[in-house]
């Protein structure tokens, strides 16, 4: 990946496998946030492939993305101050759920389901 001529990742090959927690560290301008940001569909890689369960997911849009379970938050300590911790992490699983908002609204048994299981 390059920005002008500055080289923010080159030859990465990064495999994560189900279940792994993983981290990925370095100083400012290691790239860091460049790759997150070719993970989900927020930067293009200027070459190669980025593969997600055999599958090439390299030009799928940021949401298309999320549908197939990846997702990121940012840096900041909370996005919305009101809610807690989890609260926060339980918005981004909105993707992942079929409930609407008025089975959210009325608290159906479907949508109770589903929090419990993004709770988890």
């Amino acid at each position: 990946m390059h920005f002008g001529g500055i080289k923010a990742i080159e030859d990465l090959n990064l495999k994560v496998r189900e279940g792994i927690i993983m981290s990925i560290i370095g100083p400012n301008g290691a790239g860091k946030t460049t790759i997150f940001n070719c993970l989900t569909g927020l930067a293009r890689p200027t070459k190669g492939h980025i593969r997600f369960s055999d599958r090439d997911i390299t030009s799928f849009a940021s949401h298309a993305i999320a549908r197939q379970g990846i997702s990121r938050t940012f840096q900041n300590i909370r996005l919305f101050k009101e809610m807690s911790v989890l609260e926060n992490v339980m918005v981004a699983q909105h993707a992942s759920t079929r409930s609407g908002l008025l089975s959210a609204i009325i608290r159906l048994k479907k949508f109770q389901d589903e929090e419990r299981e993004v709770r988890e």
